[in-house]
C-alpha cells in the first residue's frame, strides 16, 4: 500500500473476510440456491461433452491422486485447482450456465469453491457464503472497469479476465483467510487474468474453458495466500501494469465497484438462461416467442427478418457457416430461426445444429443481421419482421441482460428445477430430484456428503436415450 491509500482489493477483502452466512439476508441465500442448482445441473450435463472430456482426460492423464476433489460426472479425483479447471469447463461446455458476477458466475465460482470445500471438509453454510462472495466480488471488479458491455467491446471475455478474482474470493472464503491474506489472494489472482474473444473466428474450444482456467487461478491464488505468498495490493491501481492501465486504457470506476459494499451482495445481478445460447441472443428470442404466441405465426407467414444490432453484438452473433454447437449458439439468425420453427430454444435445438432440417434452413435463409451505428450493445437488437401479407412488425428486443432469467423477469425456482430435470434425464431417474433436495438443504447441511454423492453420478444414456458404454 502506498501512503494511506486503501486499495480496491483491500476494501473488498475487508468486507468479506470472516463474513458468516448469518450476516447475509435470507433473500440473497434463497436466490443463490437457484444459481447453484442451475450451475451443477448444466455442469453434469456438460461433463460428457467433447470439450469437458478432453480437458478431464488431459488432467487425469498427468495426475493419479488417491485423494483429491471430485471431477463431476466421473469417477476421477484431481488436485483442487485442476478439479476447478475440469468442472468449470464442464459447466460452461454448452453455454447454458448462468451469468452475473464476472460474466459467467457459477461456472467460475462454484467449481473453485466446491473443490476446496470438499478437500477441507466444509459445511454447507460455508460453501453458500463463499459462493455469494465470489458472485459479489466478481460483479464489483467488473464494474470497476465500466461493466460488461464496456469491457467486452474491447475484445475481452469478462469471464476470463475478471473470473480469477471471483474464484479467488470464493476460495479465500472457504479457507477462512483473514483480511490481509484475502487481499493477497485477490492480488495473486489478478496477476493471472486473461480471456479474449478470438475464439469467435473459428469456434475454438477456448471459450468453454475460460471459466475453468479462472477457477484454477483462483484456487491456486488462495492456497498461495494461505501459505503467506503476497500479491500486489494495488493490482488495479498501479499506474504501470495495473488492471486499469493494462486492461482499460487507464479508465477506472472504483465508486461503482464499492457502491453499497456489504449491504448489497449482487446475487440479484446474476441471471439464468432459459435458452441454450449466448446471452446476447436471449432478449431477441423472448421477443420472437412473444410475437409467435400473440399472432400464432409460422415460418411460412414470414417473408424476411432484418436484425439491426450494435457492431460488437454483430461480431459476436453472426457466426457462419454453422457446423458445430458453438457456431449455432453464436448465431442470432440461427437462434431466431429455431425459435420460430420449434417455438422453443432449448439445448436440443442447438446440440446438434439443425440447419439440415429443411424448415429451419428455409427460415434461416430469410434472416439477415447487420450493424447499425445508432444501436448500443445494451440497447439490444431491433428485429424488422416482414410478413408475406406485406405487414411490417418491429420488435425492440431490449437489453439482453434484462431478458427472461434476469432480476427484471426472473426464472422461478420451479422453472430452474424443470430445466435441471430436463438436463439430467441421461443420469437416470432420481438424480435431478436428489440434486434439488441437496441444494435446498445446503445452508443447513453439516457437511457436503449429500451434494457430492449426486455430483459423483455418471450418465447412463446420452440425451437421445442411447446407452453409454461407460455407464
Amino acid at each position: 500500500m502506498i501512503g494511506e491509500e486503501v486499495t480496491l482489493t483491500e476494501q473488498l477483502a475487508s468486507c468479506w473476510a470472516g463474513r458468516s452466512l448469518e450476516s447475509i439476508p435470507p433473500a440473497e441465500v434463497a436466490g443463490i440456491k437457484s444459481n447453484i442448482l442451475d450451475t451443477l445441473a448444466v455442469a453434469l450435463a456438460g461433463s460428457t461433452t467433447p470439450e469437458a472430456a478432453r480437458v478431464a482426460s488431459a488432467l487425469v492423464g498427468s495426475s493419479a491422486p488417491r485423494f483429491g476433489s471430485t471431477v463431476w460426472g466421473t469417477p476421477h479425483l484431481l488436485p483442487p485447482g485442476w478439479a476447478a479447471l475440469a468442472n468449470g469447463t464442464a459447466a460452461h461446455a454448452r453455454d447454458f450456465d448462468d451469468g452475473g458476477g464476472p460474466g459467467h458466475a457459477g461456472s467460475t465460482v462454484l467449481p473453485a469453491a466446491l473443490a476446496l470445500a470438499e478437500q477441507r471438509g466444509c459445511d454447507g453454510a460455508t460453501l453458500v457464503a463463499a459462493t455469494i462472495a465470489g458472485y459479489d466480488i466478481g460483479f464489483r471488479v467488473l464494474q470497476a472497469l465500466g461493466g460488461f458491455a464496456a469491457h467486452t467491446e474491447r475484445g475481452w471475455h469478462t469471464t476470463g479476465t475478471m473470473g480469477s478474482f471471483a474464484a479467488a474470493a470464493a476460495a479465500a472464503r472457504i479457507l477462512e483467510l483473514d483480511a490481509d491474506r484475502f487481499a493477497d489472494a485477490l492480488g495473486v489472482a489478478g496477476s493471472f487474468t486473461g480471456g479474449i474473444w478470438s475464439f469467435i473466428d473459428d469456434g475454438a474450444m477456448t471459450k468453454r474453458f475460460h471459466p475453468g482456467k479462472a477457477g484454477e487461478a483462483g484456487v491456486d491464488a488462495a492456497l498461495l495466500a494461505e501459505a503467506g505468498f503476497t500479491g500486489p495490493r494495488r493490482v488495479f491501481e498501479a499506474e504501470w501494469g495495473g488492471i486499469y492501465a493494462a486492461y482499460n486504457g487507464g479508465m477506472a470506476f472504483p465508486d461503482r465497484a464499492l457502491h453499497r459494499l456489504g449491504e448489497d451482495f449482487s446475487v440479484k445481478e446474476a441471471w439464468l438462461k432459459p435458452h441454450a445460447c449466448c446471452r446476447g441472443s436471449q432478449s431477441s428470442i423472448d421477443a420472437v416467442l412473444a410475437l409467435v404466441a400473440a399472432r400464432d405465426l409460422a415460418p411460412a407467414d414470414i417473408r424476411r427478418i432484418t436484425i439491426a444490432a450494435a457492431e460488437t453484438q454483430v461480431n459476436m452473433l453472426s457466426v457462419y457457416p454453422i457446423e458445430t454447437v458453438f457456431d449455432a449458439q453464436f448465431s442470432l439468425p440461427y437462434a431466431v430461426s429455431v425459435a420460430l420453427v420449434a417455438r422453443t430454444a432449448g439445448l436440443d435445438q442447438f446440440d446438434p445444429p439443425r440447419l439440415d432440417v429443411p424448415e429451419v434452413r428455409e427460415m434461416f435463409d430469410k434472416v439477415v443481421i447487420r450493424p447499425e451505428a445508432g444501436i448500443a450493445m445494451l440497447d439490444g437488437p431491433r428485429l424488422d419482421v416482414e410478413l408475406i401479407t406485406g405487414e411490417m412488425v418491429t420488435l425492440l428486443a431490449g437489453d439482453p441482460t434484462n431478458a427472461k432469467g434476469s432480476k427484471f423477469n426472473p426464472m422461478s425456482f420451479d422453472e430452474v428445477v424443470e430445466k435441471a430435470e430436463s438436463l439430467l434425464v441421461p443420469f437416470g431417474p432420481g438424480t435431478a430430484r436428489d440434486l434439488v433436495h441437496a441444494v435446498e438443504r445446503l445452508d443447513q447441511a453439516p457437511d457436503l456428503t449429500e451434494l457430492l454423492d449426486v455430483l459423483r453420478q455418471r450418465p447412463r444414456n446420452d440425451r437421445r436415450g442411447k446407452a453409454l458404454e461407460s455407464a
